[in-house]
């Protein structure tokens, strides 16, 4: 009897401690899923912490002071490849709707209630067609992929997400942009033969156009066209931009723009001096902004800069097309950028199709800063060239050059003392910024399609004038080139015949420490 009630008291204590450990792991993975949900801790590897929420979106989140609902139209069935996408949307807006103190209200609605999808739908979020493997065979099926932002009666759209690399980017700024007070505006100027806003197809244009960095203005900014020779004005732009401009400004136009400066306003000027036509033929370009540039501490040179870090290039002759190494699209590289400054520093290259040099005046109350130089081993074209692809390129006087400089200050006028315009304004009211890159083809779809950082670095330049720094480090976070290193013909020889000769060696030292091995093992027995 005694031995029954002593298995009995055993067997109660140990289902009583089993009991007890199974409440306590219950109890700590609750407490572990709750601070789980409000602090977030990842080891991220990757260059730039590209899978990690930045310092930015965190801080741009908690200084929200009302509700932001994000609205997001993924459909339940996916093709395999979205499905890590809807995995990252998921758990990225967990994290920054954390960050924002509940002001960040997130709502995941099914496209397939037709009530959800006539919502979806009137937010401009289409319908798109997706390759769906189901019952073991492959059918093609409507679907949605698309995020609204919505506060107050500003909305926001991502029509379509499938790359993670730009999601967090995209989310944080249609946030900054629906709660921002007012609009900021960024004027485009034309009337000079500058490339179209708009796809080339749609307008019927045959040269490039600005359209791809339109698209991505538009996401921070009210993007408007400026006329200045048809009477429009700059009263109520922020930021003004100059580039591609082919024709000769008026003096009326260049006293809008001088005093858009004197007032406070930013101002981007890409340029180019010699105009290059699809056979390579080259014509100076004479805009009449010389004078007045230089009056501002800067000035674009009529050469193109050619360097030793550069671009591959594709060309036709006959019917044969062929890539090669061309000196005159430069490729700049993070070594000699401004590490300084958030509009460069985190950047790895930017390319820069026949470029010229820029020229930096000494002026009083003026910073100037360069941007982006040249590697020591650049070269200037003279004043005769010869652009194509077989011409004798060698680089006699190797030196190094700005491409982009960033002028800061109070600006004085162009203009007389004694002009007799009303409200003529001498001095800057405040200070104001002017950033001048000797190249406009950088930004053009063609140059934008292939080199990513070029995009990266306009949106950059622009933001820093315009917005603030917040969305920059975002942005470059997803933005890298990692070029191979430059070597020396020497080092070129050398990691050559290592690749060659290293395994080859390996292998033979390997194969004799075996045969000693084993003639020792023979020998001991």
């Amino acid at each position: 009897m005694a031995l029954k009630i002593m298995n009995f008291l055993n067997r109660f204590k140990y289902a009583r401690d089993s009991y007890l450990i199974t409440i306590m792991i219950v109890l700590i993975a609750v407490m572990l899923n709750y601070i789980a949900s409000n602090h977030f801790f990842r080891i991220d590897l990757t260059k730039n912490q590209i899978y990690a929420v930045s310092g930015a979106s965190k801080k741009i989140m908690g200084n929200l002071d009302d509700i932001v609902n994000v609205k997001v139209y993924f459909s339940e069935t996916l093709p395999p490849n979205l499905l890590a996408v809807r995995q990252y949307v998921q758990d990225m807006l967990g994290e920054l709707s954390s960050y924002s103190k509940g002001n960040l209200a997130v709502s995941f609605l099914d496209p397939s209630d037709p009530n959800v999808r006539n919502e979806a739908l009137s937010y401009g979020i289409p319908q798109i067609q997706m390759n769906i493997v189901e019952k073991d065979k492959l059918e093609v099926k409507n679907g949605f992929l698309g995020i609204a932002v919505v506060y107050g009666n500003k909305t926001e759209t991502l029509p379509v997400v499938q790359n993670i690399m730009n999601v967090e980017y995209d989310l944080v700024a249609a946030v900054k942009k629906v709660t921002a007070k007012e609009d900021r505006v960024l004027g485009f100027l034309t009337g000079h033969g500058e490339p179209s806003l708009e796809d080339r197809i749609k307008v019927d244009q045959q040269g490039d156009t600005y359209s791809f960095l339109k698209q991505a203005l538009d996401r921070n900014y009210k993007v408007v066209e400026v006329n200045l020779s048809k009477g429009d004005t700059l009263s109520n732009v922020n930021t003004l931009l100059i580039a591609g401009s082919k024709t000769s400004f008026s003096d009326d136009e260049k006293y809008a723009i001088d005093q858009f400066l004197m007032k406070g306003g930013n101002i981007v000027i890409m340029l180019d001096t010699i105009d290059v036509s699809q056979d390579l033929k080259t014509i100076a370009l004479d805009l009449g902004l010389d004078d007045m540039l230089k009056q501002y501490g800067i000035g674009i040179e009529k050469q193109f800069v050619l360097d030793r870090s550069n671009e591959n290039a594709s060309f036709n002759q006959g019917f044969v097309n062929f890539i090669i190494p061309y000196p005159y699209w430069v490729k700049a590289i993070n070594k000699y950028f401004d590490k300084t400054n958030p509009i460069v520093a985190n950047l790895d290259s930017v390319a820069f199709p026949w470029t010229s040099p820029i020229k930096i005046y000494e002026t009083k109350n003026v910073k100037s800063t360069i941007l982006i130089n040249t590697t020591g081993d650049a070269g200037l074209s003279g004043e005769t060239f010869d652009l194509s692809p077989g011409a004798n390129q060698n680089l006699t006087e190797k030196n190094q050059y700005p491409l982009a400089v960033l002028l800061e200050g109070e600006f004085s006028s162009y203009f007389s003392e004694n002009s007799d315009k009303k409200d003529f304004i001498q001095k800057s009211e405040k200070p104001a910024r002017i950033l001048v890159i000797g190249n406009s083809r950088f930004i053009t779809d063609r140059f934008l399609n292939n080199f990513g950082q070029n995009m990266a670095f306009a949106m950059n330049a622009i933001d820093f004038l315009t917005l603030d720094e917040s969305l920059i480090s975002i942005r470059s976070k997803t933005s890298f080139d990692l070029p191979i290193k430059d070597l020396s013909a020497g080092d070129r020889q050398i990691v050559k015949f290592t690749g060659i000769l290293l395994m080859p060696i390996i292998v033979i030292v390997f194969g004799v420490l075996r045969f000693f091995a084993r003639k020792r093992q023979k020998v001991n027995f």
